[in-house]
């Protein structure tokens, strides 16, 4: 069976743990927050993989808690 590269999956999740999953040293996987501005837009921004995100990610900080800490965005402002 031959793999269809002209497919995509949109993700959705409320639970952060989903985070630590992601291979995100594959270029093919992308990762995105989705914010509202102060006056009520929705911001979807991707989040950039960058050598300070994997750096901490092998020192043991996973992404679900870089995430809580705002580390790449996307936290809620409650």
């Amino acid at each position: 069976m031959i793999a269809r590269q002209d497919r995509q999956l949109l993700l959705t999740s409320h639970n952060p743990l989903v985070l630590d999953g992601l291979p995100l040293r594959n270029d093919a996987v992308r990762l995105f927050t989705v914010e509202r501005s102060n006056r009520g837009k929705t911001v979807v921004r991707r989040v950039e993989v960058n050598k300070e995100l994997l750096d901490k990610a092998d020192q043991g900080v996973p992404l679900s808690q870089q995430w809580v800490m705002g580390t790449f965005g996307g936290v809620p402002n409650i």
